[in-house]
């Protein structure tokens, strides 16, 4: 999480640190923490250039934070802008080695799957996974429903890794078609961005299935890729995606605690990682089975036990402290 907005620990500390104090010296600093003035005047030094504190006018001995979302905002939409980039290299590197598959040798490297050998052939691969499995899903997404994967029921009972990225507009949808919370609620480990270039299933990185045709065309068609520079690009894309990605909690179907003491409830986590994927209020009212008004009062608390005054603070505050 730190190292999505380019800070280092010693950074970190000291700024959140200060973002608690009117202003402080670096010897203030030093004594709260525990260590050097020279290293908190470093770190210092460091959250200086980027725009996370200031001098006070009045004594340029004194330091104040820089509120986050004037402090990490650009960074983090820069870091976006690169993932836009390496979606649309990835995109293009796919188009032109689909276009080179009648070369001479490209059966060492990839396979053709049609029609209905797809969702089967997913299947297989997955129950042969010895470390885990990575997805993108891509509305429509392969001829396999989410009840029917079975394979992945039987991987995270096994212990497999499974993680999945989708796309915000699956949140959505009516009746969780992609079952969602109960894949998380078994160990799914799943993450939300606004978009996914692609659709993607990748076994311990050395086997992944790619769409060629759609679902809908009259006989869809996938790609299996194996180790090569295409693979090494694909597992990448996935990487990058997964480290800027919003993870999705799931609480109980029958957990309805309010949240209290130092920490959320279950639920309320839910709903905070439904809020920090970008959803409305009304997409999260139906998310979760409840209405605008609890969705509104259930935010209103969370801001309160965190102590801040607006949503952003709010997804600041609860991503550092550990409640993400």
């Amino acid at each position: 999480m730190l190292e999505a907005v380019g800070l280092q620990p010693s950074e970190w500390r000291t700024y959140h640190v200060l973002m608690r104090l009117p202003t402080a010296t670096a010897e203030e600093l030093a004594e709260r923490l525990g260590v050097g003035a020279a290293q908190i005047s470093a770190a210092l030094s460091a959250l200086h250039r980027r725009g996370a504190v200031s001098r006070t006018p009045d004594d340029p001995r004194r330091w104040r934070a820089v509120p986050p979302d004037l402090a990490f905002g650009p960074e983090l939409r820069r870091r976006q802008r690169d993932l836009t980039v390496v979606e649309e290299a990835v995109d293009r590197l796919s188009a032109e080695y689909r276009n080179q598959l009648a070369l001479r040798g490209a059966g060492d490297l990839i396979e053709v799957v049609f029609g209905e050998a797809i969702a089967p052939r997913v299947q297989e691969l997955q129950r042969k996974a010895g470390e885990e499995v990575c997805a993108i899903v891509k509305t429509p997404t392969f001829s396999l429903e989410a009840r029917e994967n079975q394979a992945e029921r039987d991987g995270l009972a096994a212990g497999i890794a499974f993680r999945t990225i989708y796309p915000r507009e699956v949140l959505g949808l009516p009746g969780d078609p992609f079952e969602l919370a109960e894949s998380v609620r078994m160990g799914e480990q799943a993450r939300v961005v606004a978009e996914t270039p692609l659709k993607l299933i990748m076994v311990d990185r050395s086997v992944a299935v790619v769409p060629v045709l759609p679902a809908e065309s009259t006989e869809p068609s996938a790609l299996l890729v194996y180790p090569s520079g295409l693979l090494d690009a694909l597992v990448a894309l996935f990487e990058t995606m997964w480290a800027t990605a919003t993870p999705l909690l799931a609480a109980s179907r029958h957990e309805v605690r309010e949240a209290g003491g130092d920490a959320p409830s279950p639920q309320d986590l839910h709903l905070l990682s439904l809020l920090l994927a970008g959803l409305t209020d009304q997409a999260i009212a139906a998310q979760l089975g409840l209405s605008m008004r609890t969705v509104q009062r259930r935010v209103h608390g969370l801001i309160e036990l965190a102590g801040v005054r607006t949503r952003l603070q709010l997804i600041w505050r609860a991503a550092h402290r550990d409640w993400l």
